[in-house]
């Protein structure tokens, strides 16, 4: 025996030592790698000698061929090559190629063989083809199991599939231009290789509606609308359905990605309470009301539980029309009630930072969701975070036309935050809805501060430009910021703007106040001397004034009541002892324990304390 397997091992060596010295590579024989690519003696094809066409070269053909046959043999320098194979890209990109023919001879079509031939009609297949065929010029496998190739000017009016198929191959259906209905049949399940398998709407622009065969156990379909079997889930809304008003049934939980993609005749959705999750759906709507809702009245009013749902799936709606619109009456409400007439920018700009603070709160939900981070998380809803409120507020300054925008930074103290940059008297500073939201009013800790005074608590900053505001009546359009971002380097208090609060600026306060009492019919401010931050130059400014001098001269922390140079509990007890004595004794005054800068001593300075503990700064 071990004879016999000897004398094989050395037959075997053999015929490899004679391939080998013959030029023949049995180990790579009909394998891609052994092949060549070579252009065909026609210039028409690129192919491989294992027999793939890799390219037709439309650009070589004089006669500007509409239909191609795909050859049985091609020659180059004289040899010929069986051809069996077509691979991804072989004929595309493409706008003439109106017909393919394809023979027996072809065994394997690659995904994607066929891709951007924008008037191809139909491919016709030999009936002698052994794993390929067509229906009505669309390419299938032979079993009609999967569709490979749906030429997108095929004339089908209605897309029957076979009662065989299960999945499409990867991009087989870039556009069916002219279906406008769709049948499935029971073997449809939804259920492909890849989510590229399946069928999707977007495939489909001017469909109709869609049919599916009773004996599917996965869809079923109602007045033209694809379902789950048991009627939980919306799967498609035919985009050119033309009812312009649609209510989703009582049993569906869940709305599917793009389901309602381009559907452009539907103008009011009607939302149940039944309802759990909506994914992104409206590209290419322009629905113009939500349960027929298109006022700022109707919406408040609006059913609580169906609201929530809105409320909750918000950011997927917030490019609609009647979305856009709300908005805008939301924001028109607000400069109503709280813009007065002869109001300088100063007290619009803390006025419109008030309606925020009462409007919303701070989320104490997954700050990650994605609702809470739109634009309308704060003018059509009850809760945000800090992008919602930063770019509310851009907006709304937008509206009252004071220059701004909204930007963010990501800190190691604090991690990921959006606040504001805004333009008084020609002057950059920052401010910080977010933090600045005590309840049922805004502060003022944190608002028109330097950048210095933001260095400690706030990263370094970049323009948040992911609302379009454009898309509102009144929205600026921010991109300048994306070259010339404003740097907010001078502080309140700083009036000859020389980077330092020193003497020198007690001077200019003092012409300030006169030149306010002198021009007050004209509204003159200047925000560098309202030290005060109420809107207006008077001698409270001046004597704050003097006040932050003396505790910048001596390095002295207003708050700092126990001086040891950061901000703690002790400061805390030791300031509700301040307070107590102003209350008992008239008159008294200390300038430390004035932590809100308004030369009274009360439970507003502890808030503002207890925020600088709470959040340690130092």
């Amino acid at each position: 025996m071990g004879s016999i397997i000897r004398k094989f091992k050395y037959a075997a060596f053999a015929l490899v030592l004679v391939a080998a010295v013959g030029g023949i590579n049995l180990f790579c024989l009909n394998t891609a790698y052994a092949s060549t690519t070579l252009t065909s003696d026609n210039k028409l094809w690129d192919f491989t000698t294992d027999g793939t066409i890799v390219k037709y070269n439309i650009e070589q053909d004089k006669n500007k061929t509409t239909k191609i046959t795909i050859p049985e043999k091609l020659t180059a320098n004289g040899v010929s090559y069986n051809i069996t194979k077509i691979s991804w890209g072989a004929i595309g990109w493409n706008d003439t190629i109106v017909e393919i023919n394809i023979g027996s001879n072809i065994t394997d079509i690659e995904s994607g063989s066929f891709t951007k031939l924008t008037a191809l009609e139909k491919i016709n297949v030999s009936s002698g083809n052994k794993k390929y065929c067509d229906i009505n010029g669309i390419l299938y496998n032979k079993e009609k199991t999967f569709l490979i190739r749906y030429p997108q000017k095929n004339e089908t009016k209605i897309l029957e599939l076979p009662n065989t198929f299960t999945y499409c191959y990867i991009n087989a259906i870039e556009k069916a231009e002219n279906v406008v209905g769709l049948k499935i049949p029971a073997s449809y399940t939804g259920k492909s290789r890849t989510d590229k398998d399946k069928l999707e709407p977007k495939f489909f622009p001017n469909l109709m509606t869609i049919t599916v065969s009773p004996e599917n156990a996965y869809f079923l379909a109602e007045e033209g609308v694809l379902y789950s079997k048991d009627k939980t889930t919306l799967y498609w809304y035919p985009p050119k359905k033309p009812s312009s008003s649609f209510t989703i049934p009582d049993s569906v939980k869940t709305i599917a990605m793009d389901a309602f993609m381009n559907a452009e005749n539907l103008k009011n959705l009607n939302l149940t309470s039944k309802i759990q999750s909506i994914s992104k759906n409206f590209e290419g709507c322009k629905l113009t009301s939500i349960n027929n809702i298109k006022t700022r009245k109707e919406y408040i009013n609006w059913n609580p539980s169906i609201k929530s749902i809105f409320q909750k799936h918000l950011h997927y709606f917030e490019d609609q029309p009647f979305s856009i619109s709300l908005v805008e009456q939301e924001v028109q409400y607000a400069v109503d009630t709280y813009i007065k007439k002869g109001m300088n920018d100063y007290e619009k700009l803390y006025a419109l930072y008030n309606y925020v603070a009462k409007k919303v709160s701070y989320t104490d939900g997954n700050t990650g969701e994605e609702q809470y981070h739109c634009l309308s998380s704060v003018f059509l809803g009850d809760e945000t975070v800090c992008e919602g409120y930063a770019l509310a507020m851009s907006l709304l300054l937008d509206k009252v036309g004071i220059t701004n925008c909204s930007v963010s930074g990501n800190s190691v103290e604090f991690g990921s935050h959006a606040w504001n940059l805004v333009q008084i008297n020609g002057v950059w500073l920052q401010i910080d809805a977010t933090w600045d939201d005590k309840g049922d009013y805004a502060g003022t800790q944190y608002f028109l501060k330097s950048k210095s005074e933001y260095e400690k608590i706030h990263a370094p900053y970049k323009l948040n430009i992911n609302e379009n505001f454009t898309k509102y009546s009144f929205g600026v359009d921010k991109s300048i910021y994306n070259y010339n971002l404003p740097q907010c380097n001078i502080r309140i208090g700083d009036i000859n703007k020389d980077g330092v609060i020193n003497e020198a600026d007690k001077n200019h306060m003092l012409n300030e106040i006169q030149g306010y009492a002198k021009y007050s019919h004209l509204g003159y401010y200047n925000v560098l001397a309202d030290v005060k931050l109420d809107g207006k130059i008077d001698m409270d400014d001046y004597n704050l004034l003097c006040d932050k001098i003396v505790l910048e001269n001596k390095n002295i922390l207003i708050g700092d009541l126990n001086k040891n140079g950061v901000y703690d509990k002790e400061d805390l007890a030791l300031l509700e002892k301040e307070i107590q004595k102003c209350k008992t004794q008239p008159g008294y005054y200390n300038i430390l324990a004035d932590v809100y800068y308004d030369r009274a001593l009360d439970i507003i300075d502890y808030i503002v304390l207890e925020d600088y503990v709470n959040h340690k700064i130092s």
